[in-house]
């Protein structure tokens, strides 16, 4: 079953770098390992090379969405298949 999540982010910035941190690898997994922490509307992760990023959504119910299902994915509840963004949103394209 596929499933289309869209998230509203801060800016054009903000949804282009959320995509591009949940795109694929070459191996079909996502570069996010983990979530730091959510405060308000600011979702901070940590990818494969422990580096961490920081991603600002429209409001804090957004950025609660995108946590959980970041979580979903990483701990292999969800896989995403793609991600795009338009203007403010991004798309993620999950393969449940």
């Amino acid at each position: 079953m596929i499933n289309i999540e869209r998230f509203e982010c801060e800016d054009k910035y903000e949804a282009e770098k959320l995509a591009g941190l949940t795109g694929l690898q070459k191996d079909d997994s996502t570069y996010i390992q983990d979530i730091c922490d959510v405060i308000e509307n600011e979702i901070v992760i940590t990818l494969k090379d422990r580096s961490s990023h920081c991603i600002l959504m429209k409001d804090n119910d957004t950025a609660a969405r995108l946590n959980r299902l970041i979580s979903d994915v990483v701990h292999g509840k969800k896989t995403i298949s793609q991600s795009s963004y338009q203007d403010y949103t991004t798309e993620i394209v999950l393969a449940e």
